[in-house]
């Protein structure tokens, strides 16, 4: 937690540390019960056993190097078991005045293990801990039409189910034709078929998932962000803040929806606090990442594969995330009040562990295939999936939902360099992170304000307009990137240049950027 403070709050460690708690309890009481008394040498022998178990890649991962183990570090696992075991049965036999220092040593080293990170994460608290605020949801939702209410005995339709789907890094169609090779045609076909409004021009507010995403549900740009840069710096919890308690939420909610949220393991949709029902399906971002560096990750490795072992594997659980999500969302069906679906799938964004038809790989067989071949494989596999979505939420006899389907940004270009700030890459590079795939679904046809540029910072103005008859304006499209990890919220507005306009390509130039 004290090395990710600019993205992590005690609430995100706190499961880890009380399962990091429980399972010290565990050890010395089992310590204690071999030995009959809760003694120094007890506690010495648990504490054998907790450190190895808990900070094990770092003291068996070159064990693991020499021995091949791979990722899975199962080959490491016999050889620490035997030095632990032998450690402990040393510690049975050392004199009782040596036991007493070691102990003393122990719990002086545990004290500064302890007091240091948590004197780091409450000074970063202190000094950074308004910056959440610069976000207020509730002044946020202030502006939103209120929700009429329904007269003595008005009896009104049901509104539509809302279903938002999200596939991370799915790119334009001409983008994946110019630099991919890959036609994605029988697709937008299929939605066009089925009455589906596809913005051809589309590109992302931001290049970045969580600024993206937060403008879509913010339903604007990210002012408010922008005039904070110099406080918030480096810092996501503002923009992460933005991602929980937003404005479509809200305003839903007020209007007699259920909320359900099908996140993914990254820490910005994992959970919603405002959700009515949370579905990841797998562990947090932190808890992963935490539990990858203990003994679980071999055990796991060495169990029978299954729901819950496969949670700590190199592709970050998605084989054993997407699917599941997906069958039940399809399983939803009509409830009694609406449901608004928010689902924020992975795909094609790495790591890239599914074949074309969406089979898991190996991550052996992913290192072998490339990263190039696995975003195409994956964007093949998001587009079935897209399919067999749309196939089944339209399919006859259903009541007719509001389906809105796009991406948050592109891929990263090839041969990007990392040292150079976004605002100052090539144009194509730019176009090619931030050219979108947008579609949407309107019962009725219900398309008059949208247009081949639209995006997703004007996706919910359109959709409550024609569902509840409000009077969002449509903003002017524009797209912004920041120039890197430290400066998350300098943006810089390079709407001409990624669009490219006529006049711009016809001359040969290159557009300046906005003010």
């Amino acid at each position: 937690m004290a090395n990710s403070l600019n993205q992590v709050t005690f609430f995100h460690a706190a499961p880890a540390l009380a399962a990091v708690l429980a399972f010290a309890v565990l050890v010395y009481l089992l310590a204690a019960a071999a030995r009959r008394r809760l003694d120094a040498r007890a506690a010495v022998v648990a504490s054998i056993w907790i450190v190895g178990c808990l900070f094990y890649v770092d003291l068996f991962g070159v064990v693991n190097d020499m021995l091949g183990g791979g990722y899975s570090l199962l080959r490491s696992l016999p050889v620490a078991l035997a030095l632990l075991g032998l450690f402990s049965l040393v510690t049975l036999y050392l004199p009782a005045p040596l036991i007493r220092v070691a102990n003393l040593v122990l719990n002086a080293i545990a004290l500064v293990l302890f007091v240091t990170p948590a004197w780091q994460a409450v000074a970063y608290e202190w000094r950074h801990g308004d910056d959440r605020l610069i976000y207020d949801p509730e002044q946020a939702a202030a502006v939103l039409p209120t929700a009429p209410s329904p007269s003595e005995g008005e009896s009104r339709p049901r509104p539509p189910d809302i279903y938002h789907f999200v596939f991370d890094r799915f790119t334009s169609a001409d983008v994946l034709a110019e630099h991919y090779e890959l036609d994605i045609a029988a697709t937008l076909e299929l939605l066009e078929e089925r009455g589906f409004y596809v913005a051809d021009h589309s590109f992302s507010n931001y290049h970045r998932t969580a600024h993206s995403l937060a403008s879509t549900f913010y339903m604007d740009y990210l002012d408010l962000l922008a005039e904070a840069q110099e406080v918030a710096g480096n810092n996501w919890q503002p923009v992460h803040r933005m991602l929980g308690d937003h404005r479509v939420a809200r305003f839903l909610k007020a209007r007699g929806y259920d909320f359900l949220q099908f996140g993914s393991w990254w820490t910005g949709t994992f959970r919603n606090p405002v959700a009515d029902e949370n579905r990841p399906h797998g562990f947090s971002e932190f808890n992963m990442l935490y539990l990858r560096r203990t003994m679980l990750r071999p055990i796991f490795h060495a169990l029978p594969d299954s729901p819950l072992t496969m949670r700590l594997d190199w592709d970050n659980a998605q084989c054993q995330r997407i699917r599941p999500q997906l069958e039940e969302i399809k399983a939803l069906g009509e409830r009694e009040r609406p449901v608004y679906v928010f689902a924020h799938i992975l795909l094609p964004h790495g790591p890239y562990n599914f074949s074309a038809d969406g089979e898991c790989l190996t991550q052996l067989q992913s290192q072998q295939r490339g990263s190039r071949q696995g975003y195409i494989d994956q964007a093949r596999f998001a587009s079935r999936i897209i399919e067999e979505l749309v196939s089944h939420l339209l399919a006859e006899g259903r009541a007719e939902p509001v389906i809105l389907i796009h991406a948050d940004e592109g891929p990263f270009p090839e041969g990007r360099d990392p040292k150079v700030p976004w605002q100052e890459l090539p144009n194509e590079q730019l176009r090619i992170k931030t050219a979108i795939l947008n579609a949407y679904y309107l019962p009725d046809g219900q398309y008059e304000q949208l247009n081949e540029e639209i995006s997703p910072v004007n996706s919910f103005r359109v959709i409550f307009n024609a569902l509840f008859g409000t009077d969002f304006e449509i903003l002017t499209e524009r797209t912004f990137v920041s120039p890197d990890d430290r400066h998350l919220y300098d943006f810089h507005d390079v709407t001409d240049r990624v669009r490219q306009l006529p006049e711009i390509a016809a001359e040969g130039g290159e557009a300046a950027l906005l003010p």
